[in-house]
């Protein structure tokens, strides 16, 4: 077994309101995504995961499981009765490298 960290950035329609902006990252969070590193808090619209692959699994297998991560968030905000729309998403999956929050001066 393979680990991999992938980084998800989403954007949701202007007219989504905050409690389904604050729900729907909740479900995120439910579902092992992290909207805080190290104890810093995330950008509101960004979270990031460390995921396991099976050795038959590729980067592709990785990406699509976290869009679904996503829709089924979203999905769920949604049968809660608040409006929602995902409008974009930026999805990476790294196997190496270095990642986290960069220190602004």
């Amino acid at each position: 077994m393979r680990s991999f960290i992938a980084t998800m950035v989403y954007e949701l329609h202007p007219d989504t309101p905050p409690d389904a902006r604050k729900l729907l990252r909740a479900h995120l969070v439910g579902r092992r995504w992290q909207d805080r590193h190290e104890g810093d808090a995330m950008p509101s619209s960004a979270v990031w995961i460390r995921r396991s692959a099976e050795d038959h699994e590729t980067t592709d297998d990785l990406h699509a499981a976290c869009a679904r991560d996503l829709g089924d968030a979203a999905a769920a905000v949604a049968r809660a009765g608040r409006p929602i729309q995902v409008t974009r998403v930026w999805i990476q999956v790294s196997g190496a490298g270095t990642y986290g929050l960069a220190r602004l001066p």
